[in-house]
């Protein structure tokens, strides 16, 4: 990944470019894992849920040339970026950009199911809000949390459908204890690391499948030999 952020505020990758200067959700580590991590085979239909500027949109039709992807988004600015960014790239006839509140979408019947749904949500959690509107909405939440994409996954999700996230390693049980209350199951956790010495995860991988099925629990340390074999189809430097 290149960038020349002073001037352009643009994420250059191989294939792609990601120009982030509307979008309060910023390009980082956690939505290229996410990207780079989450399973494709066989989708068809993804939909990203607060998808930014688009990053893990692009990711996942890079990756998957049969699939069609929704990016959706609650912040006007986002939906813009997403959707020049998808226009510019070579998939942007598979890149469906749309702009709703994902839970209002949800209960008004307005998406169709899918195979994969995959989000980065915002998870900062504290009593100081962002004194910036859109970085209100997308570190806050606003109703896009864990819990409100698990509970409405069954309704859009293909039979065989999966869920990806990606979270702080804290999470851990709270997400758990969502997947169980949604009737979902873990498929697979990766525990990420920033290095091979760190003693605790800074980050988990999801993979959340509504039909039950044994946990595959794996590790990832950033920097490893693993770790630039998943980026290496995207980060420039690999």
């Amino acid at each position: 990944m290149g960038t020349n952020r002073n001037r352009e505020q643009v994420f250059r990758f191989k294939q792609f470019s990601v120009a982030n200067r509307l979008a309060a959700m910023k390009v980082g580590t956690d939505g290229v894992l996410l990207g780079a991590w989450c399973g494709v085979e066989g989708c068809r239909t993804v939909l990203d849920v607060g998808t930014g500027s688009g990053l893990i949109a692009l990711m996942i039709a890079q990756r998957c040339p049969e699939a069609h992807v929704t990016a959706l988004d609650i912040v006007p600015e986002a939906v813009a970026e997403a959707a020049e960014n998808a226009a510019a790239s070579p998939w942007g006839d598979r890149i469906t950009v749309m702009e709703a509140d994902f839970n209002r979408a949800v209960a008004d019947r307005l998406l169709p199911r899918y195979d994969l749904i995959v989000s980065n949500p915002p998870y900062f959690t504290t009593a100081i809000k962002s004194p910036e509107a859109a970085r209100a909405v997308a570190r806050h939440g606003a109703g896009l949390g864990y819990a409100d994409i698990l509970r409405n996954a069954s309704a859009l999700l293909n039979p065989g459908g999966r869920v990806a996230l990606v979270s702080p390693a804290d999470r851990e049980n709270d997400i758990t204890l969502d997947c169980s209350l949604a009737g979902l199951s873990v498929a697979r956790l990766t525990r990420v690391y920033t290095k091979p010495s760190a003693q605790s995860p800074s980050r988990l991988l999801w993979e959340i499948s509504v039909v039950p099925s044994p946990l595959v629990a794996e590790t990832l340390v950033i920097g490893s030999p693993a770790y630039n074999s998943l980026l290496r189809d995207f980060y420039l430097a690999l």
